[in-house]
Parts: C-alpha cells; sequence; structure tokens
C-alpha cells in the first residue's frame, strides 16, 4: 500500500509540473503587461499555415521623431530627435492571395531624448546640456499624458498594397486619438525569412489633442509639426 501511495505521489507531482511547464510555454507567446491591453497579439500567433507570420526585431527595428524648435525666440531653443528602439509586433502575410496585416506598437515611457548620435546623423546645428535634455522629456511626457497614454500604436487592417509600392492606409494611435493615414511603404524582403519595411511621415500634434509645449507665451515653442522616419526589420517565425 505504501508504494501505491509513493506512486500515485510521484503520478501527481509529473501531472503538476507538467502543466507548469506547459503553462510557462503559453506564458512565452502571450501579451505581457508591458503593452496596450487591446493588442492582437493572439491573432497573429494562432494564424494557421496559409500565412507567413513576421515578427518585430526590436534590436535591429527603430522610429525617429524631428521636433522643430519654433517662436520668435527659437534661436534659443533647439530642435529635437526622439528615437524609439523598442519597436513591438507582427506583420502576417497571406502565401496565396498576399493579404497583409501588420500591428506595431512603442512604449512612450522608453522613448530616447535628443541621443548624441542620432543628432549628429541628423546635422543638428546646437548641443542642449544634460540638464536640458532631462527637461525635454519630462516636458515631452507630460504633453503626451504618458501615464494615461502609455503607448503608441500602427494598425493596418489590408498592408497589402505596400507589397507592390502602392499607398498603404495606416491607422496611428497616440495620446487616446487615432488617426488613418495614406502611407508610402517600402517592403523589402532581406533573405528568405526576413523582411524589411522603411517610410517617412508628418504629423501634427493638434490632430491627435496634443498641446505642443511652449514657454514665455510662445516665444520658444515646439512645432506643431513632427517629421517620423521607421526602419523595421521583422523576422520570419514559426505557426
Amino acid at each position: 500500500m505504501k508504494n501505491l501511495n509513493a506512486l500515485f505521489s510521484l503520478l501527481i507531482l509529473f501531472l503538476l509540473s507538467s502543466c507548469a511547464a506547459q503553462q510557462d510555454d503559453l506564458d512565452d507567446s502571450l501579451p505581457n503587461s508591458d503593452q496596450p491591453a487591446d493588442f492582437p497579439t493572439r491573432v497573429y500567433l494562432q494564424s494557421s499555415e496559409e500565412y507567413d507570420l513576421f515578427q518585430v526585431d526590436t534590436d535591429m527595428s527603430q522610429i525617429l521623431v524631428r521636433a522643430y524648435r519654433g517662436g520668435l525666440m527659437a534661436k534659443l531653443g533647439h530642435d529635437h530627435i526622439i528615437a524609439s528602439q523598442n519597436l513591438q509586433g507582427y506583420i502576417r502575410i497571406n502565401k496565396q492571395t498576399s493579404e497583409c496585416r501588420a500591428d506595431f506598437f512603442v512604449s512612450l515611457g522608453n522613448l530616447d531624448v535628443d541621443n548624441e548620435k542620432f543628432r549628429i546623423a541628423a546635422k543638428l546645428d546646437t548641443t542642449p546640456s544634460a540638464s536640458d535634455i532631462i527637461g525635454t522629456k519630462n516636458n515631452m511626457l507630460k504633453s503626451l499624458e504618458q501615464a494615461k497614454f502609455p503607448f503608441a500604436q500602427l494598425h493596418s487592417s489590408d498592408c497589402s498594397p505596400a507589397l507592390s509600392g502602392n499607398i498603404t492606409k495606416v491607422a496611428l494611435t497616440l495620446h487616446g486619438v487615432t488617426s488613418e493615414l495614406p502611407l508610402e511603404i517600402k517592403f523589402k524582403e532581406s533573405g528568405k525569412d526576413q523582411l524589411l519595411v522603411k517610410g517617412r511621415f508628418s504629423i501634427l500634434q493638434t490632430d491627435f489633442g496634443i498641446e505642443p509645449f511652449s514657454i514665455m507665451n510662445g516665444l520658444i515653442k515646439v512645432e506643431d509639426r513632427l517629421d517620423l522616419h521607421y526602419s523595421i526589420s521583422a523576422k520570419k517565425r514559426a505557426i
């Protein structure tokens, strides 16, 4: 009887450990807390074999945003380069029909403001101090209401036009506002298992309910227009 009880206990432990392992495997592929609550990860990870699924390679992808100084005393300010190097998301392409869907997001709290290498590459003609940079980031996050709206999202329900070099409609959600943008997107295959996606576009902060930062009654301010350039590398993953 003791042997039977011991065997039963071992069986229970084995089943519990198996369940834990399966749960760990599941957790690796499901959304974590550091992403939008409505981000459609499951849509992509539950795709059928008729699709090629690509996941953003965060280390090889970036979005650069250029903000411009304005106002009568603009010479006392700086243009700014804001970089996002934590882009995440997926692209799904039907192997037969080329039907395409894409979703991306960035965490606004992790934006890199006025990194020296990006300022040099952009040939900006001023050098903000460390305290200037800290102040710029704090003011930016305040304008974005980052605590309330921690993410920016890009969604295309049909990115197939981009595969043939045509204008593609993309929905940008920022500051709780979603706006549809017609974008020229360049898709390029880099080897069999990798996609490169590049493009640039401009937005107005006020279109998203954001009040551009200003001081001294607008004598020094950030212009409404922001110019964005993105370079996305996505690797094929098994379905």
